[in-house]
C-alpha cells in the first residue's frame, strides 16, 4: 500500500516540480490522474481505509519524532547545567559521565533523524534532507557544485517480472557502489533518491569535468557486471546518468529541469 501511494506522489510532485504554485486542487487533480493508471479507485472503501491507516501511523511516526525530540532538547539543557556545574567544581568524574550521556543523546538523535531523512531501501538521503536540510528554504543551493541524476535501467520490467525484494537488492547494490567509487576519488558527496527509479548525487564544491570523468569510469566499471539472486536471476546493474553544474542562489527545480533535458 505504502509503495503504491509514494510512486503516485512521486509521479504527480515530478510533474508538478517546475510550477511556482501548486495549489491543493491541482496536487489532487494530478495525484487522481497517476492513480487511475495503476487502476486505483480514490473512492474505493477498502482503499480509503487503508490511506486512513496509513495516514494515521505517518502521525504516530510524526508524533513520536517530535516528543523524542523535544526530549533530547531537555537533557541537553539539563546536561549543560550540570556540566557548568562540574567544570565549577572541577569534578572530572561527572564530568565524564555528562560527555558519556551527550554521545549517548548523539546516536538517538541520529537514529531518529535517520528515520526522517533516509529512504527505508537505501539509506541514501530522501527528498525531505533535499528540501529541508540539502536547499535553503527558498528551494535555492547553498553553494556552488555538480549535480547527477542517475536513473535505474529496466526498472518498470525488472519490477513487473522479478518483484519488489530483487528491484530492491538492485537499488542497494547500484547506490552502494556508485558511492563507494566516489569516495575512493576523495570527493565531497551526497546521494539522494529522488523517485522508484532516480537517484540524486550533490557533488557540492566540486568541477564538472572531474565529476563527469569519474561517473564515466563508474558507469564502465558496472557495465561488466551481473547480478545473480538466490533463486538464480541474473540481472545487469546497469544505470543512465546526465550531469551539470549547480551555481549558489540557483532554483533546484530549475536545474532538475535541464538535466531532464540532456
Amino acid at each position: 500500500m505504502k509503495e503504491i501511494l509514494k510512486k503516485i506522489t512521486d509521479d504527480t510532485i515530478n510533474e508538478l516540480l517546475l510550477n511556482d504554485i501548486i495549489l491543493p486542487s491541482s496536487y489532487f487533480q494530478c495525484f487522481d490522474k497517476h492513480a487511475k493508471t495503476l487502476d486505483i479507485n480514490l473512492e474505493d472503501k477498502e482503499f480509503d481505509n487503508k490511506l486512513n491507516n496509513l495516514i494515521a501511523q505517518e502521525f504516530k511516526d510524526i508524533n513520536e519524532y517530535a516528543s523524542k525530540a523535544l526530549k533530547s532538547l531537555e537533557q541537553v539543557t539539563n546536561a549543560t547545567k550540570d556540566a557548568k556545574e562540574a567544570i565549577k567544581n572541577k569534578d572530572e568524574s561527572s564530568l565524564k559521565r555528562i560527555y558519556q550521556e551527550m554521545e549517548d543523546l548523539k546516536k538517538e538523535l541520529n537514529s531518529v533523524s535517520n528515520k526522517v531523512l533516509k529512504d527505508t531501501v537505501t539509506k541514501t538521503f530522501n527528498k525531505k534532507w533535499i528540501y529541508n536540510i540539502f536547499l535553503k528554504n527558498n528551494e535555492e543551493f547553498k553553494n556552488n557544485g555538480v549535480l547527477v541524476l542517475i536513473e535505474i535501467d529496466n526498472c518498470d520490467y525488472i519490477l513487473e517480472n522479478y518483484g519488489q525484494l530483487i528491484y530492491d537488492n538492485l537499488q542497494i547494490f547500484i547506490t552502494k557502489f556508485v558511492s563507494k567509487k566516489i569516495k575512493e576519488e576523495k570527493l565531497h558527496y551526497d546521494v539522494a533518491k529522488f523517485n522508484k527509479k532516480q537517484f540524486l548525487i550533490f557533488l557540492e564544491n566540486e568541477e564538472l569535468k572531474e565529476s563527469t570523468n569519474v561517473m564515466k569510469n563508474i558507469k564502465d566499471l558496472l557495465h561488466d557486471t551481473t547480478l545473480k539472486s538466490k533463486s538464480g536471476i541474473l540481472i545487469k546493474p546497469n544505470f543512465s546518468y546526465t550531469i551539470t553544474t549547480y551555481n549558489k542562489k540557483e532554483k533546484f527545480s530549475e536545474v532538475i529541469e535541464s538535466l531532464k533535458k540532456f
